[in-house]
Formats: C-alpha cells, sequence, structure tokens
C-alpha cells in the first residue's frame, strides 16, 4: 500500500500533538470538523477553524471540510446550499427563517448578516473562507479533507499546504484535476461501481488515490480487499453505528466520522475498567459508568468469542464471533458521562476487556 497517506497523518500528528500515529488502525478523519454539541445547540459549529482548533486537541490527524462559492465567486465553507441550519442573524442571533442560499449571496451580504450558531457567543463568528479554514489546518497541523468540486480550491490548497490536504468528490473530472496543482491523496466517490470499475477509475486518475462511500452495504470485507491489494485506499464515510465498526474490522484505512475516536498514544487514562477471562451466561449484563471532563473520549478494547450487544454512550453495536476476536469502540465526548452496558446475546466468553476515559483539553 502507498506510503503517502501514512506519512501526512504522521507529520499531522507530530505537529500538533508530538503523538506517534497507531498504523493497526485507519486513519480518524474528523467529519466537519470536531463540532461539538449541548443538547441540540452547537457549542463548536461545522465547517469552521474552532472545529480545527478542536480537532488538533482531540488528536484528530485530519478533518473534512465543504466548499462552495457564493454569488461573486468567494470560496467559503459550508455543507448545506442553504446556512439555515447552521447560522443564525447577526443582529439578534434569532433563527434565519427564510431560505438563504449561499450562491445566491455576496460575501459580504454573508459576512454582514449572519453568524455561525453557537451556545458560546465568542464563537458567534462570520462564514469562514476556504483560506481561513486552511490556515488554520496549517497552524494547526491537521490535515484538511476538502470535499469539493470547485477546481479553484485544490488550487489554493497547494499554496498553503502544498501537498498536504485530500482533494475529495463523486465529480471524477472536477476531483481529477487536483491533479494539476498536487500530488495530494485523491479520494473518489465511484458511486455504484462495483470494485473492478472503481480500481480501473482509480487507476486513470493516477498518483496517490483512493475511494470514498457513504454506502455500507456496498463497502464489504471483498471490496475492501480488492481495492487495497490494486494498492489504493479505502475510506468509510460516516458509517452509522454499528456499521463503521464492521468497516474497522474489514481493513478501511479512512474513517469519516461524526463520533469515532481512537487517538489514545501519548495520552494517560483518567480512569478505566479491566476484566479478564470472563464468562456471561446468555442474558447476563455488565454495567460501568464514570465521570468524566466535559472534553473527554472513551475506548473499549474487548476480545471475545460469542454474541454480545455492546452499547457504548448510547451508540449500540451488536457483533457475534464464532473465534475469539479482538474489536475497538472509541467515541469522542463533550458533557457527556462515560457509560457501558454488555449483554450476552448467548453464552460468550470475554478474554480481555478495558473501558478507557481520556481527557481531550479545549483549547
Amino acid at each position: 500500500m502507498k506510503k503517502h497517506l501514512l506519512l501526512l497523518a504522521l507529520t499531522a500528528l507530530a505537529l500538533s500533538c508530538g503523538r506517534k500515529a497507531d498504523e493497526s488502525l485507519p486513519m480518524a478523519v474528523a467529519h466537519r470538523g470536531c463540532w461539538l454539541k449541548e443538547g441540540e445547540e452547537f457549542y463548536i459549529n461545522e465547517n469552521c477553524p474552532a472545529g480545527v482548533w478542536m480537532a488538533a486537541q482531540y488528536g484528530y490527524p485530519a478533518i473534512e471540510c465543504d466548499v462552495k462559492y457564493t454569488l461573486d465567486s468567494v470560496m467559503v465553507i459550508m455543507h448545506d446550499n442553504t446556512i439555515n441550519r447552521t447560522m443564525r442573524n447577526a443582529s439578534d442571533y434569532s433563527p434565519v427563517t427564510e431560505p438563504v442560499k449561499v450562491s445566491d449571496c455576496t460575501f459580504e451580504e454573508l459576512r454582514t448578516r449572519y453568524v455561525l450558531a453557537s451556545t458560546d457567543p465568542s464563537l458567534r463568528t462570520p462564514i469562514p473562507t476556504l483560506q481561513e479554514e486552511l490556515e488554520a489546518c496549517r497552524d494547526a497541523g491537521v490535515i484538511p479533507m476538502l470535499h469539493s468540486a470547485v477546481v479553484e480550491s485544490y488550487e489554493l490548497a497547494h499554496d498553503i499546504l502544498e501537498d498536504g490536504f485530500i482533494a475529495f468528490d463523486a465529480n471524477e473530472s472536477a476531483v481529477s484535476q487536483a491533479r494539476n496543482y498536487s500530488s495530494c491523496l485523491i479520494l473518489l466517490d465511484p458511486g455504484s461501481d462495483d470494485a473492478a470499475g472503481t480500481i480501473e477509475r482509480l487507476e486513470r486518475i493516477g498518483g496517490s488515490c483512493g475511494m470514498s462511500t457513504m454506502n455500507h452495504r456496498m463497502l464489504d470485507a471483498a471490496y475492501i480487499q480488492a481495492v487495497k491489494e490494486a494498492g489504493f485506499e479505502v475510506q468509510a464515510s460516516i458509517f452509522p453505528a454499528p456499521h463503521e465498526q464492521r468497516a474497522l474490522s474489514d481493513g478501511v484505512t479512512l474513517q469519516l466520522s461524526d463520533f469515532y475516536w481512537h487517538q489514545t498514544a501519548g495520552r494517560k487514562p483518567l480512569a478505566s475498567l479491566k476484566k479478564k477471562n470472563l464468562a456471561l451466561a446468555e442474558g447476563e449484563s455488565l454495567h460501568w459508568e464514570e465521570d468524566a471532563p466535559d472534553f473527554s473520549a472513551v475506548t473499549l478494547d474487548v476480545a471475545f468469542s460469542g454474541s454480545l450487544q455492546i452499547t457504548l454512550c448510547g451508540k449500540t453495536y451488536t457483533l457475534t464471533h464464532e473465534g475469539e476476536k479482538a474489536e475497538r469502540l472509541g467515541l469522542r465526548l463533550y458533557k457527556t458521562r462515560p457509560e457501558l452496558d454488555i449483554k450476552a446475546l448467548a453464552a460468550s466468553q470475554i478474554k480481555s476487556l478495558q473501558v478507557s476515559v481520556y481527557p481531550c483539553q479545549a483549547r
């Protein structure tokens, strides 16, 4: 497998956190940045420099961001076509009730009339430009993954970061043009193509590249193996629980997620529970919970045979192993009490179990 991506990840981790990457796990990418919510409200919004800095605190080597053009062709960072979900009126912080499209507004209109939603008034900032987001990534040592069909965004990324970015889109014609500026990693969403068709398209792009899909039904172990054996990267893109865990077990090389976390290197756990050689009869369960600071993360490492229903901080995974197999689950948390419930769906043997809480200090 090409080493380009690994080198990028190691460089970013060294710059931001002084830690080494765990090469046995996929590269974790924070979807739309490391956004955090208090209930239904954003504390850290999507697609903004604050989310880049928060990603560095949590140890993510990379973040994904979405590029849009304003009416006067300024590149800004926004996922939706409209600003209504993530922004508020600047004058009084009231909701934006009428649809406001990014492409229908000049940059000046967007910057002066609206602010990003946040429970913290200091984070109610204007819509960020692509340049501001890329500069934040450079300064924080975080790799930006540009989800973009805007060809000019690749040129700007290269100007600021040289080859230290990822170009990502379903538009093959657009994303291939990143090669005009950079030897960066290119990820293509292949749609419904089978593995052979995907490999053919990646070979056409050339250089360091791979595929990414949101279709967890398509991306099975055989598909992943075929693409990797051809020398390309494989990204699972915002798979829901429990499918992101299955993709991890099947060997994806990148995990784009709203919640997945495994950046334990260099961190000491605040609290842990360890169990060995634990037999659970059918229906028997295990519960654990712990206090944690506002900014924290939790991991579960478990090696077992049998069938377990694992609920970690509200996300449920049903895992069945005929023979003994090890799994790692991880979640980033904000103002959430770490909690674990394990229920045996059939008689199961847990060889080892460790659940740990880690600090992730805020900026």
